[in-house]
Protein backbone atom coordinates (compact mmCIF):
# COMPACT_ATOMS: atom_id res chain seq x y z
CA UNK A 1 0.00 0.00 0.00
CA UNK A 2 2.90 2.26 0.88
CA UNK A 3 4.38 1.66 -2.57
CA UNK A 4 0.68 2.79 -4.17
CA UNK A 5 0.56 5.56 -2.19
CA UNK A 6 4.88 6.77 -3.26
CA UNK A 7 3.95 5.84 -6.88
CA UNK A 8 0.53 8.22 -6.99
CA UNK A 9 2.58 11.14 -5.32
CA UNK A 10 4.98 10.63 -7.84
CA UNK A 11 3.06 11.09 -10.45
CA UNK A 12 1.14 13.69 -9.45
CA UNK A 13 3.97 15.80 -8.59
CA UNK A 14 5.16 14.75 -11.79
CA UNK A 15 1.80 16.12 -13.35
CA UNK A 16 2.16 19.74 -11.11
CA UNK A 17 5.51 20.71 -12.40
CA UNK A 18 4.31 20.00 -15.96
CA UNK A 19 1.28 21.74 -15.41
CA UNK A 20 3.07 24.73 -13.91
CA UNK A 21 5.70 24.59 -16.69
CA UNK A 22 3.05 24.77 -19.62
CA UNK A 23 1.51 27.57 -17.74
CA UNK A 24 4.35 29.70 -17.68
CA UNK A 25 5.58 28.59 -20.71
CA UNK A 26 2.33 29.69 -22.55
CA UNK A 27 2.30 32.96 -20.43
CA UNK A 28 5.46 33.93 -21.40
CA UNK A 29 4.73 33.30 -24.93
CA UNK A 30 1.67 36.50 -24.71
CA UNK A 31 -1.34 34.12 -24.02
CA UNK A 32 -3.99 34.50 -21.32
CA UNK A 33 -6.14 31.58 -21.55
CA UNK A 34 -6.08 28.06 -22.41
CA UNK A 35 -8.82 25.66 -23.04
CA UNK A 36 -10.91 28.70 -21.83
CA UNK A 37 -9.90 29.47 -18.73
CA UNK A 38 -7.19 32.03 -17.87
CA UNK A 39 -3.69 30.72 -17.08
CA UNK A 40 -3.03 31.67 -13.29
CA UNK A 41 -6.00 29.61 -13.04
CA UNK A 42 -3.61 26.16 -14.74
CA UNK A 43 -0.83 27.39 -12.84
CA UNK A 44 -2.37 27.51 -8.84
CA UNK A 45 -4.03 23.97 -10.30
CA UNK A 46 -0.22 22.85 -10.94
CA UNK A 47 1.03 24.23 -7.67
CA UNK A 48 -2.21 22.77 -5.93
CA UNK A 49 -0.93 19.40 -7.38
CA UNK A 50 2.60 19.65 -6.40
CA UNK A 51 1.55 20.30 -2.62
CA UNK A 52 -0.68 17.12 -2.91
CA UNK A 53 2.10 15.16 -4.37
CA UNK A 54 4.53 16.21 -1.59
CA UNK A 55 1.88 14.98 1.16
CA UNK A 56 1.44 11.74 -0.68
CA UNK A 57 5.08 11.01 -0.35
CA UNK A 58 5.11 12.56 3.10
CA UNK A 59 2.56 9.82 4.04
CA UNK A 60 4.07 6.94 2.33
CA UNK A 61 7.63 7.92 3.79
CA UNK A 62 5.81 8.37 7.83
CA UNK A 63 3.81 5.07 7.51
CA UNK A 64 6.97 3.50 5.92
CA UNK A 65 9.16 4.57 9.02
CA UNK A 66 6.83 3.18 11.86
CA UNK A 67 6.74 -0.32 10.04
Amino acid sequence: MNQLIDNIGTATGTAGVLVCTLAVVLRLGGQFYLLGTELRMWLLAGIALLAAGCFAKLHALAAERKT
